[in-house]
């Protein structure tokens, strides 16, 4: 079965996160694309495009050797859907980041453009080591 222009979408997500290429991260976003991270107890707020990669932008520098890698990847052609449950791993000041996250991609028409993307992220590794990393971070002097 030939890939769908969504699945080459997806795909070139995690390419692109893979590179840290945040303008191409954009590029494969709509104008209006909105990304939420969840479960809703954190309590982060829905951010378009601007805040999104002005948060990407701040994270790249502390997040070294960013790689995603794809477990499993669901698609619902006719509802322009994908769910990509992914494990995620770099280098930090604060020693190895592992993280798992569950994406939920919305496309556009063409398949070309993400019009949402909810994310899914491990509320017990946030809490456990994002204080270590804002400590690391202050005592090398990047102040989150």
């Amino acid at each position: 079965m030939a890939r769908t222009e969504q699945r080459r979408t997806a795909e070139s997500l995690v390419e692109a996160f893979n590179n840290m290429d945040i303008d191409k991260i954009i590029s494969l976003r709509s104008p209006d694309c909105t990304n939420q991270i969840l479960p809703r107890s954190i309590k982060l707020p829905l951010q378009g495009n601007a805040p999104y990669e002005q948060r990407l932008r701040f994270l790249q520098p502390i997040f070294e050797n960013f790689s995603l890698t794809v477990e499993d990847i669901l698609e619902d052609v006719e509802a322009r859907r994908i769910c990509m449950w992914l494990y995620a791993k770099a280098d930090t000041a604060a020693g190895q980041y592992l993280n798992e996250y569950v994406w939920i991609l919305q496309f556009d028409e063409s398949g070309k453009h993400i019009v949402s993307q909810k994310e899914y992220v491990d509320t017990v590794m946030q809490k456990e080591f994002y204080p270590k990393l804002q400590a690391a971070c202050w005592a090398q002097g990047k102040k989150d």
